[in-house]
């Protein structure tokens, strides 16, 4: 078994001719399976992009969302579209709803989008204002109100997938013998994983390019499984990563290119 891992590919950034010479590279690299870290494209395209890569290569498709895929749409609006794209199309796999993925020999695949959530580095004195309040319908009306309300909506967003991420894994542990599990999520839980340049993040950036939250449960459930290997996939950062806070809980983020999607890895199962 082969999972090929990508990330931040932003196919709506690319000609056509140039996302079927990307899908054949996919169809050359002989894996099994797919995993996408989010940032696949924003929310009028990412449904057709999608089917069109999965008829290009033809094999499954798993995938949580990153902020861009919410772009020109809101959240509640994109997410029942990914469910319906989940029930129609046999080869597409939105995770959170998809649910636990077994890939065999004790090791299986899950996967929530996630959220920054301002909990990591400065952000009362943050003078960073990115694009999602401006392009994610939510995020936008609750800046308007300002920029606590902000704030108070992206932990809203991020604890809930936080807290369904921690469910999924809790069930997905009980119900089964584990040796490793994989979790696909889209930003970095951690501040020395969420990179620029080779350096962690600074104070004014960290608050929108981590998730404490999600951090906090994976140290949790790590702790408590010393076990199984959890093998964290992330992106959002475009910037290359890897950070082991703990000797079973592995966190890699890949790096991205607008305009220039490529195949971060390929993980033999």
């Amino acid at each position: 078994m082969k999972l090929i891992w990508l990330t931040d590919t932003h196919l709506n950034f690319l000609h056509k001719e140039d996302r079927m010479s990307f899908y054949q590279k996919i169809k050359e690299t002989s894996g099994n399976k797919v995993v996408i870290t989010g940032d696949i494209a924003d929310a009028p395209s990412i449904s057709s992009l999608l089917t069109e890569m999965a008829k290009a290569i033809n094999i499954p498709i798993y995938f949580v969302l990153g902020n861009h895929d919410y772009y020109h749409g809101s959240v509640d609006l994109v997410r029942q579209e990914m469910i319906a794209l989940t029930e129609q199309e046999p080869l597409l796999h939105w995770l959170p709803i998809a649910g636990v993925q077994h890939l065999g020999h004790e090791t299986i695949l899950l996967g929530q989008d996630t959220w920054a959530d301002g909990r990591y580095g400065d952000y009362a004195n943050s003078l960073v204002s990115l694009n999602d309040s401006r392009m994610i319908a939510d995020l936008f009306q609750s800046k308007i109100l300002g920029k606590y309300a902000l704030l108070d909506k992206m932990q809203e967003l991020a604890d809930k997938d936080a807290n369904h991420l921690k469910v999924n894994l809790i069930n997905a542990i009980k119900n089964q013998t584990l040796k490793k599990i994989i979790i696909a999520l889209h930003v970095p839980p951690f501040p020395e994983a969420s990179l620029y340049e080779g350096k962690m993040s600074n104070d004014d950036f960290l608050p929108f390019f981590t998730s404490k939250a999600t951090g906090d449960v994976l140290l949790q459930i790590s702790k408590e499984n010393r076990d199984i290997e959890f093998l964290v996939l992330c992106g959002h950062t475009h910037s290359k990563a890897y950070w082991a806070p703990r000797n079973n809980l592995i966190v890699k983020v890949g790096a991205a290119d607008y305009g220039k999607p490529e195949i971060q890895e390929t993980i033999s199962i």
